[in-house]
């Protein structure tokens, strides 16, 4: 019998409850370790440049194997998801792990993803837990920065995103945090003023510079989610969702889209949220567990 390891219980907790075997999607960034293989489903990669490029990006990266980054099978730049996937689409099923803190729109990313879903269909991600990352000092994301990206249909992260992510992130330990949260005291920022100069200079000149630009908690992203759902009458429900389990630091949610939404977005949140699992040191944290 086969190890089964932290990859194996990744992918059970997002796909928990579905069988893909008969149906058709896309993963988003897989990179060395997709959830979806060619042998358990109809799958699709799709990243942001080729298998040459992902390798000369990684090279000497010694936490990703570029052996194992499987053929990318659609780059995607400036077409919407649904052109670029031409008769793939409409999609049983959308994988993205890791991915919709980085992109500039989310709004418009979660509009594309949406469009390129049959009714039915499934886009599941798997998201940082701004408690236990290295956002663990940032503000959780505001509705008016999510509709003010969208009003400009970024194509790039903002500079207020930009600046909050490279003055606040800090070298966090994820495990140490769960044993005890008051560690959190001595995290130290990975950015001194200098290198946030360079990098405000670099935006300015029009480089892309990739960051966590939305910060999540479980119970926030299903808060934010009902908003946009609300403003923008994006069709999804809330089919499934596993809140950040000990000593790890992402947590799991499906959305299906419908024809209309039938969620109860705050009530679910507010479910998120009670049953959240926490440190047992959570009261020694430094003075923002109110923001969380």
């Amino acid at each position: 019998m086969s190890e089964y390891t932290v990859h194996d219980r990744k992918r059970d907790r997002a796909l928990a409850g579905l069988d893909l075997t008969a149906l058709r999607g896309v993963e988003i960034g897989p990179l060395d370790r997709p959830l979806i293989t060619r042998a358990m489903s109809e799958v699709y990669y799709v990243d942001h440049v080729s298998n040459d490029e992902l390798a000369g990006k990684y090279a000497g990266d010694p936490g990703v194997n570029s052996a194992n980054i499987p053929t990318v099978d659609f780059v995607w730049k400036d077409l919407p998801l649904i052109d670029m996937l031409g008769d793939k689409a409409p999609l049983d099923y959308i994988v993205a792990s890791h991915v919709i803190e980085h992109v500039p729109d989310l709004i418009g990313w979660l509009a594309e993803m949406n469009s390129a879903l049959r009714i039915g269909g499934k886009l599941i991600l798997v998201i940082p837990d701004k408690r236990f990352t290295f956002d663990i000092f940032r503000r959780t994301s505001a509705f008016e920065e999510v509709q003010q990206a969208y009003a400009e249909r970024r194509r790039r992260p903002g500079l207020r995103c930009i600046v909050d992510h490279f003055a606040n992130v800090v070298e966090a330990d994820a495990w140490s945090l769960w044993d005890d949260y008051a560690v959190s005291k001595q995290f130290k920022f990975c950015v001194g003023p200098d290198r946030l100069v360079r990098v405000t200079n670099r935006f300015v000149e029009g480089h892309y510079i990739d960051v966590h630009c939305w910060v999540f908690t479980p119970w926030s992203f299903i808060s934010m989610m009902g908003r946009i759902v609300q403003a923008s009458g994006l069709a999804f429900d809330l089919t499934y969702s596993m809140t950040t389990q000990s000593h790890d630091l992402e947590f799991y949610v499906q959305l299906t889209r419908v024809h209309a939404s039938s969620t109860d977005w705050q009530a679910a949140a507010g479910e998120a949220m009670s049953g959240a699992l926490w440190p047992a040191t959570k009261e020694l944290s430094c003075g923002f567990v109110q923001d969380l």
